[in-house]
């Protein structure tokens, strides 16, 4: 289905991949007796255990025992459950030992005030600092509820859109935390909306005085384990769409069969298997993810969507100073969406850098991601006496330059737009400099270049890839 320009893309990135690919060895033994947790004033010991990737009784060769003591590192800083963690073996002899895991745990209730930007990206909403297109209210989440991982958030939110939701998640609900539930509900409406997409950029439209839209979700989710990096996660979503009439003289496949309401249930299932040593920035490890996505499911309406996406990430560390990060993302649509359905390059991580005030809608696309990293600041913590809070006295901080290239190629057959960026190669480079912190910020200050010789300084706050 994808042209043969997409083709050349992903020969490079497993010609990439293979180039960078790198190798262990292995050889005297030690056996774990014990575990000892310390710190975990909220969060109980089970949870902890369950993130550990050894048994008490192991044998493990002594040559991998230090990579084995930073995975268990990682898989715990990875729950976002704690700020700092430490490993440490304890000897009884040369043959036995006790490791001792010593804790951190994060601030768990969350006030938060909501500023937020709603555009693709904050570089599109620089432009212009529409305010109109901002986001604020208060969100209130209870992280680590019960020390259990537990997840308890309320939102009541004003601005662009008005919305009020809640949502709890329990990972584990089963002795041997295999299983998970989750529940979501949420109101929104909106006094303006993009209705299409036109040279390359979005379209909108504003009513002053009603709501061109008006949404009502709700969902019910279940997530299977079964070991430490895999995943699966089961959804059954509801959806309740309605637009101002006026919408529809804009663009008449903004919903299904040019009707200004939509209603309809969905199903989501995804397989993730995740082995980076930090979520929130990897520098070593591997990710893969699977997703499946069916709007309509023959009850309530004649929605027919569906595709498929998938992604894949490496990590590796080179020298001691030096990375290497690179993904592959595809999305393949079988069944056509409306418009409101409809997504491509733009939002979040899925876009050729270089092209961020850019909108690429697309039924199918493949984008692919290469990063060089050099570590100018690792591990560094800055001890803040002026704040008196314990959990926050403690600023950890790692500063990375680097160099990335992107390319991508996007199918769009569903709609007939005048976008001179859709059914066409994009590719964009530059160089970087991203700073990471505790709490999983992540700042990214970039320049790019793309294809038509656009230059730009971007901003962003999630890790590259």
């Amino acid at each position: 289905m994808f042209s043969s320009a997409f083709k050349v893309i992903f020969f490079f990135f497993f010609f990439f991949q293979g180039f960078f690919s790198v190798y262990a060895q292995n050889t005297s033994n030690v056996v774990i007796k014990e575990f000892k947790i310390i710190g975990n004033k909220t969060t109980h010991e089970s949870i902890i255990v369950r993130e550990i990737p050894v048994n008490v009784y192991d044998t493990i060769p002594t040559e991998n025992l230090k990579d084995k003591l930073e995975w268990i590192r990682s898989n715990l800083l990875n729950t976002s459950l704690f700020n700092f963690v430490t490993v440490e073996p304890v000897y009884f002899d040369d043959k036995n030992i006790s490791i001792f895991i010593t804790v951190e745990e994060r601030w768990y209730w969350w006030p938060i005030p909501i500023f937020e930007i709603q555009e693709t990206n904050f570089n599109t909403w620089w432009l212009d600092k529409n305010f109109n297109r901002v986001n604020y209210g208060m969100s209130l989440s209870k992280e680590n509820f019960r020390g259990r991982k537990e997840r308890l958030s309320f939102l009541l939110q004003n601005g662009y859109t008005e919305k009020a939701g809640v949502k709890y998640s329990i990972p584990y609900i089963n002795k041997k935390k295999t299983n998970g539930i989750s529940v979501m509900f949420s109101y929104s409406r909106n006094r303006e909306i993009s209705y299409d997409v036109s040279n390359n950029v979005r379209d909108f439209y504003r009513l002053a005085n009603e709501y061109v839209q008006k949404e009502v979700k709700s969902s019910i989710g279940y997530e299977f384990r079964p070991k430490l990096y895999n995943k699966h996660n089961f959804n059954v979503d509801y959806t309740d769409v309605s637009v101002a009439d006026s919408v529809l003289n804009f663009n008449e496949n903004y919903l299904l069969n040019s009707d200004n309401q939509m209603r309809y249930f969905s199903a989501k299932y995804s397989f993730k298997w995740d082995k980076r040593n930090f979520r929130n920035y990897p520098t070593t490890g591997s990710y893969v993810d699977f997703k499946f996505f069916k709007h309509g499911l023959g009850v309530l309406s004649d929605v027919n969507s569906f595709y498929l996406t998938s992604h894949y990430k490496k990590f590796w560390q080179l020298s001691n100073n030096i990375y290497f990060a690179s993904s592959a993302k595809t999305k393949l649509t079988l069944k056509d969406a409306p418009y409101y359905l409809l997504n491509g390059f733009a939002f979040g991580n899925d876009l050729v850098r270089g092209y961020e005030l850019y909108v690429v809608n697309a039924d199918n696309y493949g984008l692919v991601k290469f990063q060089l990293r050099y570590s100018l600041l690792k591990d560094k913590v800055f001890n803040v006496n002026a704040i008196r809070f314990e959990k926050f006295k403690k600023i950890p901080l790692n500063i990375y330059a680097g160099a990335y290239f992107d390319a991508g190629y996007s199918e769009l057959n569903s709609l007939d737009q005048n976008n001179s960026l859709s059914n066409t190669t994009l590719y964009g480079g530059g160089v970087s400099l991203d700073f990471v912190s505790y709490y999983d910020l992540v700042l990214r200050v970039e320049y790019s270049i793309n294809k038509m010789k656009e230059k730009g300084l971007f901003l962003h706050f999630i890790a590259p890839i």
